[in-house]
C-alpha cells in the first residue's frame, strides 16, 4: 500500500497556527510534521496541493510571495515527504523566492529548464526576462 496523501489544509495549519492556542483538533499537525522530517512517517505530496497552499497562503493569508515559497521549499525538503517531481517543484518555489515570478511562469521556467523545452507558446513577454524563450503562436 502506498503512504497517504497530504492536503492543502494540513499544510496551511501547520504554517499558520502556533502550537500553544491551536484548536485541539489542529494540535496533532505539529508532531505530524515532525515525523515527517525524521522519516518516521512518509507521506506524497502532490504538485496541486502545493500550487493551492501557496495560493491560500498568499491570498487568503497575506503572506509574501517569497515568504510562502521559502516556507513550501522546507516542508518539500522533508526526508519523509515524496513527491513525483520533487526538483520542479523546488526549481518552480526558488525561482518564485529568488525571481519574483508568479507561480505558473515560475513552474513552466523550471519545466522548460529542467526537462530541455525549447520555449514557451506565450503571449507574455515577462517571461523573456527570465531568459525564456518566446515561441510564435501561429
Amino acid at each position: 500500500m502506498k503512504n497517504g496523501l497530504i492536503d492543502t489544509n494540513v499544510i496551511v495549519r501547520f504554517l499558520v497556527e502556533d502550537p500553544r492556542t491551536a484548536a485541539p483538533k489542529f494540535k496533532g499537525v505539529f508532531s505530524f510534521f515532525e515525523k515527517l522530517a525524521k522519516r518516521q512517517l512518509g507521506a506524497e505530496l502532490p504538485e496541486l496541493v502545493v500550487f493551492e497552499t501557496f495560493f491560500v497562503l498568499t491570498s487568503h493569508y497575506k503572506v509574501p510571495s517569497a515568504v510562502a515559497s521559502e516556507k513550501l521549499i522546507d516542508i518539500i525538503s522533508l526526508s519523509g515527504i515524496a513527491m513525483d517531481n520533487k526538483p520542479l517543484m523546488l526549481s518552480c518555489l526558488e525561482t518564485i523566492r529568488d525571481r519574483n515570478a508568479d507561480l505558473v511562469d515560475a513552474y513552466i521556467i523550471s519545466l522548460c529548464r529542467l526537462e530541455g523545452y525549447a520555449g514557451t507558446y506565450s503571449f507574455d513577454n515577462d517571461m523573456k526576462k527570465f531568459g525564456m524563450t518566446i515561441l510564435e503562436v501561429k
